[in-house]
């Protein structure tokens, strides 16, 4: 499967190849804008179902909300720290013929979360 991934959204071209307009590809072509967990779940859907997908982002790194920051030798999340439907991530990578434990270890969190009122009472959401 090929793709095209780019930084500005202004300039589509894939580097060191002609312009798309001179590739032959009897794949549908599609473009999907933004490379957040939605854009990027798409992008590899439309993928595996035969389309040739570029992918435009305006930022630096693909993620949109799930990505990290740094400031002063201090690495931030900047999103979703917990993922609540981990089969969803293994169908991704099946569609696109791979296996999520090649990439990634998805470890268990039991609570999901525990919220602590100043009164010292909490509430803990396990799923």
């Amino acid at each position: 499967m090929s793709s095209t991934w780019t930084t500005s959204p202004r300039s589509a071209v894939r580097p060191n190849h002609p312009p798309p307009t001179l590739i032959a590809s009897a794949r549908p072509p599609a473009l999907v804008i933004g490379s957040g967990f939605g854009g990027l779940a798409s992008a590899i859907r439309l993928q595996a179902r035969g389309y040739d997908v570029t992918l435009l982002e305006a930022l630096e790194q693909p993620g949109g909300r799930a990505s990290v920051f740094r400031d002063k030798g201090f690495t931030y999340d900047a999103g979703p720290t917990i993922l609540t439907a981990p089969f969803l991530l293994d169908e991704l990578f099946a569609l696109a013929g791979k296996k999520t434990s090649d990439y990634v270890r998805v470890v268990p969190c039991q609570p999901f979360y525990r919220i602590t009122w100043h009164d010292g009472q909490s509430f803990e959401y396990t799923g």
